[in-house]
C-alpha cells in the first residue's frame, strides 16, 4: 500500500464556523494560513531579484485547539466542523482493501485508475500486485508466477471478460481521494485494530496528518 499526500485544506474556515453556535469568534487565537508570495529583494550590486516564499500553514491557537478537541471528542454532531477539513491523497491499494474502503461514502470522493480503459494496454507483471501475504518461495512462488502469466496470456489474447474475472484481489489500483477529517475519524476508530494489515498502514498514515489528534482523539506527545 502506498499513500501520497497532496493537500490538507479547510482548517481556518472550519474553526471559524466551529465558533458560530456561541458567537465566540472574538476568542479565536489561531493564525490563518498565508499563500505563497513572490518577494522582491535588492542584492549587493543593486540588482533586483525575486524568489518565491513558501506558504505559511494554519497554526492552531491554544483556545481554538482546546475547543476543537472537546467538540471532536463529543461525537459526530458536536464535531461536525471536521467535515469541512479535507485531505487529498493518492492511494494505491489492493482490491481487497478498496472493497472495504468503499463502505465509506459520506465525506469521501475518489477518481480511480480504470481497469476498463487501461488493463489491456500494458504487460501484466508481478509488481502490479501485492502478494506479500503469499510468500515468494516454493509452491507459493510457483502459484504466483503461474497466476501472473495466465493474466498476461488473457490480456494478449484480448479476452477482457475472462481476465477481469480471474484478476486476483491482490491487484493494485490507484485512486485520488478527497476525504474529510470526519470520515477519517470514522475510519480510524472502526479499523485501527482490523485484521487486514492495510488498515494498520492507513491508520498509521492518518496519525501523520496535521493535527491528527482531532481524528484519533489522542494528544500528540510533542503538543
Amino acid at each position: 500500500m502506498q499513500i501520497e499526500l497532496h493537500e490538507v485544506q479547510g482548517f481556518w474556515p472550519a474553526i471559524w464556523g466551529m465558533r458560530n453556535p456561541m458567537q465566540s469568534h472574538d476568542r479565536m487565537d489561531s493564525e490563518p494560513p498565508e499563500e505563497a508570495d513572490f518577494a522582491i529583494h535588492d542584492d549587493e550590486d543593486g540588482f533586483v531579484n525575486g524568489e518565491w516564499e513558501p506558504p505559511i500553514p494554519f497554526r492552531f491557537g491554544s483556545d481554538d485547539h482546546a475547543l476543537a478537541m472537546k467538540l471532536a471528542n463529543a461525537g459526530t454532531d458536536h464535531g461536525k466542523f471536521l467535515r469541512q477539513i479535507v485531505v487529498w491523497a493518492d492511494i494505491t491499494a489492493t482490491q481487497t482493501w478498496w472493497s472495504e474502503f468503499d463502505t465509506y461514502r459520506m465525506g469521501v470522493e475518489k477518481n480511480s485508475e480504470s481497469k476498463m480503459h487501461t488493463l489491456m494496454n500494458r504487460e501484466i507483471t508481478a509488481d502490479m500486485f501485492d502478494f506479500s501475504a503469499w510468500g515468494e518461495d516454493g509452491f507459493d512462488g510457483f502459484v504466483i508466477g503461474r497466476l501472473v502469466s495466465l493474466c498476461e496470456e488473457l490480456r494478449v489474447c484480448g479476452d477482457f471478460d475472462r481476465l477481469l474475472q480471474i484478476l486476483p484481489m491482490s491487484f493494485l489500483q490507484k485512486r485520488t481521494c478527497m476525504i474529510s477529517y470526519a470520515a477519517l475519524r470514522n475510519m480510524y476508530h472502526a479499523r485501527r485494530n482490523h485484521k487486514l494489515k492495510e488498515w494498520h498502514t492507513f491508520c498509521d498514515w492518518i496519525e501523520t496528518l496535521p493535527y491528527s489528534e482531532l481524528i484519533t482523539g489522542k494528544e500528540k506527545a510533542n503538543d
